[in-house]
């Protein structure tokens, strides 16, 4: 049984992708909304500020702790969610192929995915480094030729 966990350099990405989102935000609101009062875009940035520190505290947080992906001779099981988890189990001698998708920058942001195809179904498996997504390749792949074989 071997056990992968997400990459924490797309938590990272994240937190980087949410600051700069809220920074847009807030210049897209001090700068192009001139209509209303100044109060009111204060207000406006604050509670656009506190949902962003709370995706970033709270959801961003608890998906990464959660998150696992665990293969062993028998089986592919995912665990993950935020309000409700979600258990995928897939046999192994249901599976036809792996795709692994790479980004280029993928080495330092950690969105590597790769997505496991069945008979009648799909396992995403997302924001993986690229050497832990290599290594479940190779060994579904081990796996499905074992099978075959």
């Amino acid at each position: 049984m071997k056990k992968y966990l997400p990459a924490k350099r797309a938590m990272l990405t994240f937190y980087i992708l949410l600051a700069a989102a809220g920074s847009v935000m807030d210049l897209i609101i001090y700068r192009y909304i001139k209509m209303l009062p100044t109060e009111l875009l204060r207000l406006i940035s604050l509670i656009m500020w506190v949902i962003i520190l709370l995706i970033a505290l709270i959801v961003i947080p608890h998906y990464f702790l959660h998150s696992k992906f665990i293969i062993t001779k028998n089986e592919i099981a995912s665990a993950g969610g935020f309000i409700t988890y979600k258990n995928n189990y897939m046999p192994i001698n249901s599976i036809k192929s792996v795709s692994v998708i790479i980004t280029p920058l993928g080495s330092f942001t950690g969105f590597n995915f790769a997505v496991i195809n069945a008979l009648g179904s799909r396992m995403l498996i997302c924001f993986m480094k690229k050497s832990d997504l290599m290594s479940i390749s190779k060994r579904i792949n081990e796996l499905i030729l074992e099978r075959d074989g």
